[in-house]
């Protein structure tokens, strides 16, 4: 066909035939009042003249700052903040500025709706600029201050109770860089089959009935490949509305550009304790249309389109944690396929007892207690379990030193007393807990008796 047939010709990338409809219908439905309508119909006339990437024409530019305006003027902000993503590189600095404030009094509009009155939001905006003001100051003026040493890098030589899972991971090439053999065998693996690197591994899921035994692993495993990380997390506000929360380690976002473009050297995306996700409620996910996006927010666009990016990625690596699978929402099981899950039982006898050899070799005065009975009765509880045991036990011993005015270790009888409060009442091992508690007790007695007989 030839390239200026009759209903072929282009605008930089779409059809001008179809440009040109969609904008008489929008001006037909925004005439006919139904606003809402003509706004979707301006952007998809925009949609189409940057199919293929190309420069849109003035018409399809006019048509979504009309877009723009139905967007502020209906109040709907989630597709203002879209709008005007697609519209700021073809903005000057004045029109950014004033789109900037239409999108500020917009989110005042919303919070409006919530009971807040736009003084005191406009008051709270600028206590917390001063806060951010003030605390700029401060830090310039203790430049000097030292900082604080940084905490040991956790890896998987020093991630204490994760043998099995540990050897899962090796199975899969994380963790074997220092290993020769492992070296020859992935460089004869590429020779034979003709490949330059490593194929990209699956997402990976670390799933525990105990959340904190998953996400201590995930930080050994990053500690082991050592690469720039954004860690996704769902928390709530104060209105318990939920919050998405972002946080970058060793990655630079420079100013403007968002989330964009921040794995091009490789890294690690990390959504933590995925099935506390709440997925976009809307029929128009199953889709992933652009009409799906739209509804998003801009932060939410941003993050749902690095997350995609970075599965089909072949330089980053995918993990999440959870602790019910089967909570997780299908939206995000779909975006992270194909999937590999590491299980995190809870540890073994051999993986206990690496956990009271880690907590004896930070801290002295456990190392009394017979480390076989230690084993045996904390069987059945989950690593974070055991180490916050462990840490009552010591704080309540240095505590009673203070008192004493001198060095008070960890005894039997306290220990096995906070290791009685996290066993199952009706297990084994909170009655042999409790029987040597008060053994311990009973020889405590009968010691004060002899004492009590000499004086």
């Amino acid at each position: 066909m030839a390239e200026n047939a009759p209903g072929n010709s282009r605008n930089d990338g779409g059809s001008l035939d179809n440009i040109k409809d969609y904008l008489k219908r929008a001006q037909a439905a925004c005439e006919s009042g139904d606003a809402v309508l003509g706004m979707y119909l301006y952007m998809a006339a925009f949609e189409e003249a940057t199919t293929e990437g190309g420069r849109p024409g003035e018409d399809a530019l006019s048509g979504l700052k009309e877009a723009w305006v139905l967007a502020c003027t209906q109040k709907e902000r989630s597709l203002a903040e879209y709008i005007f993503e697609r519209l700021e590189p073809y903005l000057s600095a004045d029109e950014i500025t004033l789109c900037a404030e239409a999108l500020h009094s917009l989110a005042m509009d919303k919070l409006e709706e919530f009971g807040f009155s736009r003084d005191d939001l406009e008051d709270m905006a600028q206590i917390i600029q001063d806060d951010i003001e003030g605390n700029t100051d401060l830090i310039a003026a203790s430049a000097g201050v030292p900082e604080p040493p940084e905490l040991p890098h956790l890896t998987y030589a020093n991630a204490a109770g994760y043998e099995d899972a540990i050897h899962a991971m090796n199975a899969l090439g994380i963790g074997m860089d220092e290993d020769a053999d492992f070296k020859k065998l992935r460089e004869m693996l590429n020779h034979l089959h003709g490949m330059s690197t490593t194929p990209a591994l699956d997402t990976i899921l670390f799933r525990s009935d105990a959340r904190e035994d998953a996400n201590r692993f995930m930080m050994a495993t990053l500690g082991e490949l050592d690469m720039p990380t954004i860690h996704m997390r769902m928390e709530e506000n104060y209105q318990g509305m939920p919050l998405l929360c972002v946080s970058a380690h060793a990655i630079d976002i420079p100013t403007g550009e968002g989330l964009r473009n921040v794995f091009k050297d490789g890294g690690v995306l990390v959504l933590e304790d995925l099935d506390c996700w709440l997925a976009p409620s809307t029929e128009m996910a199953e889709e992933g249309g652009s009409f799906f996006m739209m509804s998003l927010t801009r932060g939410a666009r941003e993050a749902v389109a690095l997350v995609r990016a970075a599965v089909e990625s072949p330089d980053v690596y995918v993990m999440a944690t959870a602790s019910d699978v089967s909570a997780i929402d299908g939206f995000f099981l779909d975006m992270l396929e194909p999937m590999t899950m590491i299980q995190i039982e809870l540890p073994t006898a051999t993986e206990r007892a690496q956990i009271w050899e880690d907590i004896a070799r930070e801290h002295p005065s456990v190392r009394g207690i017979d480390r076989t009975d230690l084993v045996r009765l904390s069987a059945r509880l989950p690593r974070a379990d055991m180490y916050a045991a462990a840490r009552e036990a010591i704080e309540e011993a240095y505590k009673t030193g203070l008192m004493l005015r001198r060095y008070q270790p960890v005894t039997r009888d306290n220990l096995f007393d906070k290791l009685a409060a996290y066993q199952a009442l009706d297990s084994a091992e909170y009655a042999e807990l409790e029987d040597e508690v008060i053994r311990d007790f009973r020889r405590d007695l009968s010691h004060i008796d002899d004492i009590l007989r000499e004086g």
